[in-house]
């Protein structure tokens, strides 16, 4: 049976205390709304098998109440957390050690389009423990112009061209230009070899333009570095057999 409400002006200060209170007799709807605040409830008093499971949702949390402090050591689970709910304002600066990130599980999807690299002076500003690879990428023709290719300086850093228009073919001005960016393009003959023009934007020794191996299936390989106004060639290989 529920309790009787008694006028509180009856009772003498700590005249009711835990003692006089059976187990189990007091309950919800005994108590008024807002009747128990922090003050009325003991320190560390309340534990977690006196709450039922689901009992306690975010409405009856304050905000900025939970801190670390009132999370016990690995009690957090991926589990407890809700789809998309964690987000870069929840996450302190420079709180994520590499220790917190299992092996391979970044991934491309996780980086931006740009990665910036910053070290010392004295140190190298990339460091390849087995070996560095640049994807290769087939250039395309442009769409208007069959004879004219397009070249994306910061989608294919490292090119292929093997005539698939069967003509004469003219590089354009690369698209991007980056100061400092390196880009190289193999030349790749078919059985029936064609010629090779390049845009003024390309700048070889003595400015003057090679001529590509004109044998069928030969290829020729040049290297560029772009120093904020033209494409400098900085390397050169050419009548290389195709294997």
């Amino acid at each position: 049976m529920a309790l009787q409400k008694i006028n509180t002006d009856l009772i003498s200060a700590d005249a009711v205390t835990a003692a006089k209170i059976a187990d189990g007799a007091i309950t919800a709807d005994d108590i008024g709304a807002n009747n128990i605040t922090g003050a009325k409830i003991a320190s560390n008093s309340i534990l977690t098998r006196h709450i039922n499971d689901n009992q306690v949702t975010a409405d009856q949390i304050a905000a900025a109440t939970i801190t670390t402090t009132q999370i016990a050591a690995n009690t957090i689970a991926t589990g407890n957390i809700a789809d998309n709910a964690i987000d870069s304002t929840k996450i302190a600066s420079n709180s994520i050690l590499t220790r917190h990130i299992d092996d391979d599980q970044v991934t491309g999807d996780q980086l931006a389009d740009a990665i910036t690299v910053t070290t010392s002076v004295t140190s190298p500003l990339v460091v390849a423990s087995t070996s560095a690879r640049v994807t290769q990428t087939t250039l395309a023709q442009n769409s208007n112009t069959a004879a004219s290719i397009v070249w994306d300086s910061a989608l294919a850093a490292n090119a292929y061209w093997n005539f698939p228009n069967t003509t004469n073919s003219t590089f354009q001005a690369p698209d991007n230009p980056v100061e400092g960016a390196i880009i190289q393009v193999e030349i790749a003959q078919g059985g029936t070899p064609y010629t090779v023009a390049w845009n003024t934007v390309f700048e070889f020794a003595e400015s003057t333009a090679p001529t590509v191996t004109a044998t069928a299936n030969k290829t020729d390989i040049f290297t560029f570095r772009y120093n904020g106004s033209v494409w400098q060639e900085i390397g050169r290989v050419q009548n290389l057999a195709q294997t």
